[in-house]
């Protein structure tokens, strides 16, 4: 039962994105308008999941996920009462606030009630796995309200999900604390500035938009490193920084979190254009698009498992490897046969959703096991931070591409990169059941 209350969350906000994106036709207003719809969410969840995993170590992993489900819940119902457009957006950004809280407190409290690394990896696989379940129920469940209720109650739906998470989850077990400083609020608005920014010139193509949104990041980093050096220096006036540069010394960190990136680009950035081509292009329901989808999203419930399962057995570098790779293979068949029949669509999409879980159940694995005591909702916050950085670029800069083919192309070319440098900039591991210890490279610094 610790293990549902635990993974609820993440199938909560997963079932929520999948239900959304296959509405999108449905709500209407454009396609920009429709991009911020998903990027809106993503954007905020993004800037905020780092302070999400600080407040996470330094408050407790429970409190936070708790507070983060009922703020989720709220922007929910605000999302269900408006009729579209700005207000719309704004119950969105109230969502990712909650996301952006609950979504590193749950990695945390596996990590603590679950401390034995063979236990620990298969609920892990629990955790992915009820996020592909979500992914496959979405958009059936999106394609069948559609049809009988209108968009609002994709919204609404999350409420009772949200209330059972409540009820369930006091059993779970805290990790300790870390005693942090007071709130980055610098931190906070660079990034989030800087991210709206690079997101907003990506939608509308806009390069002075992109520049003003990269300084803003670079400022951000700026922030982050002379925060950094203060803290280390022993001063305690100052924030303690969203970013903790030290912990990308760890070259299995570095790993992971540039394969969460590239992961989610290529992943929701292909989400949204597969939707409007199916509705726009093959002229299907958004029941059968629902369909179509959940093949994909089967394959994810088949990959997350194995994931879990191959990183126990081989090692999170070898299972992560697998799966950019077979990704990528799904990738350049979906862009080759997107004129094709539909039956080699679907099973381009199930391969597509297999290459993605089986990857980022290893990378969650690796990011646990390399994570210093204490730091376990920083490290997974920032691997998060990454992976929603990935998805609204993915969505903005794949949905600008257009050209469907074309876009495929660039998320295999996408997988192909991330392959290479976890090739080449990892060493090897061992498997989580090795009774030699972690992987070798999760305490190495290095470049």
């Amino acid at each position: 039962m610790r293990a549902l209350a635990v993974c609820l969350g993440f199938f909560l906000v997963m079932l929520d994105s999948t239900i959304v994106t296959v509405a999108l036709p449905s709500i209407g207003g454009g396609t920009a308008t429709l991009q911020w719809v998903v990027d809106a969410y993503t954007v905020v969840f993004a800037a905020l999941v780092l302070a999400g995993g600080s407040f996470a170590d330094r408050f407790g992993a429970r409190r936070s996920y708790h507070g983060g489900m009922t703020i989720f819940a709220l922007g929910s119902v605000m999302c269900a009462c408006t009729t579209g457009g700005a207000w719309l957006i704004a119950g969105r950004v109230v969502q990712g606030v909650g996301a952006a809280v609950l979504m590193p407190s749950s990695l945390a409290l596996i990590r603590s009630t679950y401390p034995e690394p063979a236990r620990q990896a298969r609920v892990i696989g629990l955790w992915g796995g009820l996020a592909g379940v979500a992914a496959a129920a979405g958009p059936l469940l999106g394609g069948a309200l559609l049809a009988v209720a209108g968009w609002p109650a994709l919204f609404l739906l999350n409420v009772p999900f949200a209330v059972l998470v409540l009820c369930i989850g006091r059993g779970l077990v805290d990790p300790p604390r870390h005693a942090g400083a007071r709130v980055d609020v610098r931190g906070l608005v660079t990034s989030t500035c800087g991210l709206a920014l690079l997101v907003a010139g990506c939608i509308a193509a806009h390069p002075p938009l992109i520049a003003a949104g990269a300084l803003v990041l670079g400022l951000f980093v700026l922030l982050q490193y002379r925060a950094s050096k203060v803290l280390a220096n022993g001063g305690r006036r100052r924030p303690a920084p969203m970013l903790r540069p030290d912990l990308l010394r760890h070259r299995a960190l570095r790993a992971t979190v540039v394969t969460g990136f590239a992961l989610n680009f290529a992943f929701y950035g292909q989400f949204f254009l597969v939707t409007l081509y199916l509705q726009e292009h093959r002229h299907l329901s958004p029941l059968l698009t629902g369909v179509a989808l959940a093949v994909q999203a089967a394959g994810a419930v088949v990959g997350s498992p194995f994931g879990g399962w191959a990183g126990h057995r081989y090692g999170p570098r070898a299972t992560m490897l697998a799966g950019l790779l077979t990704g990528a293979a799904g990738f350049a068949a979906l862009g080759a046969c997107a004129a094709g029949p539909l039956p080699a669509v679907l099973a381009a999409l199930f391969v597509v959703g297999f290459g993605i879980d089986t990857a980022m159940t290893a990378a969650t694995s690796l990011t646990l096991q390399a994570a210093p005591d204490g730091h376990a909702g920083v490290a997974s916050g920032l691997l998060n931070t990454m992976r929603q950085v990935g998805s609204a670029l993915g969505v903005a800069v794949l949905g600008a591409v257009g050209a469907f083919p074309t876009a495929m192309l660039i998320a295999t070319g996408t997988y192909l990169a991330a392959a290479l440098l976890v090739a080449l900039r990892t060493g090897p591991t061992r498997p989580a059941g090795d009774p030699a210890g972690t992987p070798v490279t999760a305490g190495r610094a290095g470049r």
